[in-house]
């Protein structure tokens, strides 16, 4: 038998009774045999106004023919949209979801209740600033920040509340074009004297330890350059070049600041080796910096993760992570010889600025890495890969996203997402500033104070002036 589903969905007020069946022709002269049933093809549905034993006497019809699914009829529809699919269906009594929109253009958070809503959640919103509301759209705008996105998302997952979170999506033209762009110009061949000079700061910096990662985006950076000031010699290039080459290639093609800081880093590398020759590198001004706030997930969505996997390797390898506050590349290099079990700590070597450090592990860590090591004997590095070796920063970031996918977390986040959770917990809990600069391995105390601005162990204690007010 086939099976036939109804649904329940209301129009201008009034409530409809929908049938919904894949093409059959017994079922579409049932249909038209049945008193005010009408079909709809933009629901792809047949319906009828719901009326006193309407759904009986519907059942009653179909029954001999079709199986009939009315599990739906216990949900109700808000407004049919057919560019959310799988987000038109709420339970009916439910309270929620809520749909927040980040709008990077115009610098606001859009914020929808798609079902039932509190109306303290109104309350909770007007926290964070003068919430305006759109009539037409029947949404809640307010001045985007990481502060508000966070503490938005981790009030209504305390609240119970399902969160549909939409972020800014790069258009897939944008990102074509850009490629299209600089693949023409690396196409270009570098002559010989330029090319020799390129490997000769590669040799400097390799015997200087830079990280591979730098030594390979400075390289890249320098190379791509050149060939697009093919006509000129490095000795040649003017200010008015370096100008030339922002302007139609970094800000026309749409590259982020931190690309642009990076290649004003490998040009003044580059003319710091080999000689300034007509550049003046004191008169070259980097962009400004923008200071986005750290992504910091709530203690309950942390354990939420570290629940999401039922694999031992994967689970151990994003305990220690958070555990320790760890890089995803830190984490792939540590070896079994850096465990010290005695004193429960985590000799990290070489960390970022090749600087090493000792942090505590936790007591959970220890209890899973017993029936790890049983489980999958690894010779040398802690998380190796199946072939030997150290396990792909690559491998990392797989494993976290699809922890995160499980766990119903739906920002953008990364691995790096559990450092700054780590560091922030501390810091909610009382650890001084100075304690967890040494625990994350920072140069400058100044790295770490952008901490403070995301806990909220001091925004928690602060009396609002409005409540000693006489209202």
């Amino acid at each position: 038998m086939k099976i036939i589903k109804l649904s329940r969905r209301t129009h201008n007020g009034i409530d409809y009774i929908l049938i919904h069946c894949e093409y059959d022709p017994v079922f579409i002269k049932l249909a038209r045999s049945f008193k005010g049933l009408e079909w709809s093809g933009s629901l792809s549905a047949w319906y009828i106004p719901e009326e006193k034993e309407c759904i009986k006497e519907i059942i009653a019809h179909f029954k001999n023919k079709f199986r009939i699914d009315v599990t739906r009829l216990h949900r109700y529809k808000g407004k049919y949209d057919k560019t959310q699919p799988g987000m038109e269906y709420y339970t009916a009594g439910q309270m929620g979801p809520v749909k927040i929109t980040i709008d990077s253009v115009k610098g606001i958070i859009v914020i929808k209740f798609l079902g039932r809503y509190d109306k303290k959640w109104i309350s909770e919103l007007k926290q964070y600033g003068r919430p305006y509301f759109d009539t037409v759209n029947k949404e809640w705008h307010l001045m985007a920040s990481r502060v508000t996105i966070d503490s938005l998302t981790d009030y209504f997952r305390r609240e119970g509340i399902k969160l549909i979170i939409k972020k800014p999506v790069k258009l897939q033209s944008t990102h074509n074009d850009r490629k299209a762009f600089s693949d023409k110009i690396r196409s270009k061949d570098l002559n010989k004297r330029t090319r020799t000079s390129i490997e000769e700061l590669e040799q400097f910096m390799k015997e200087q330890r830079y990280s591979n990662n730098t030594l390979d985006s400075y390289i890249s950076h320098l190379s791509m350059f050149f060939k697009y000031h093919q006509d000129k010699s490095p000795q040649e290039i003017t200010n008015d070049d370096i100008s030339g080459f922002m302007e139609d290639v970094v800000i026309k093609q749409a590259y982020s600041s931190s690309f642009q800081n990076q290649l004003l880093s490998a040009i003044k590398t580059y003319y710091s080796f080999h000689g300034r020759g007509k550049l003046e590198l004191d008169k070259i001004k980097r962009p400004r910096k923008s200071k986005p706030l750290p992504q910091v997930l709530s203690k309950e969505e942390v354990t939420k993760i570290l629940q999401s996997t039922r694999n031992i390797k994967h689970k151990l390898l994003l305990y220690i992570i958070y555990s320790c506050g760890l890089r995803r590349g830190e984490v792939t290099k540590v070896r079994l010889t850096d465990l010290n079990k005695a004193r429960k700590t985590l000799h990290i070597r070489a960390g970022k600025g090749n600087v090493d450090r000792v942090v505590p592990v936790s007591d959970k860590v220890w209890n899973k890495l017993d029936e790890y090591l049983s489980a999958y004997s690894p010779s040398e590095y802690l998380f190796e890969g199946q072939k030997g070796g150290k396990y792909s920063v690559g491998s990392v970031y797989n494993v976290f996203c699809q922890a995160a996918k499980r766990a119903g977390i739906e920002r953008d986040i990364g691995v790096h997402t559990l450092r700054h959770s780590y560091a922030t917990h501390l810091h909610e809990g009382g650890l001084d500033i100075r304690y967890i600069q040494e625990l994350l391995g920072h140069k400058s105390s100044k790295t770490t104070e952008i901490y403070t601005h995301v806990s909220r162990r001091n925004l928690l204690s602060i009396n609002n002036p409005l409540d000693d007010l006489n209202l």
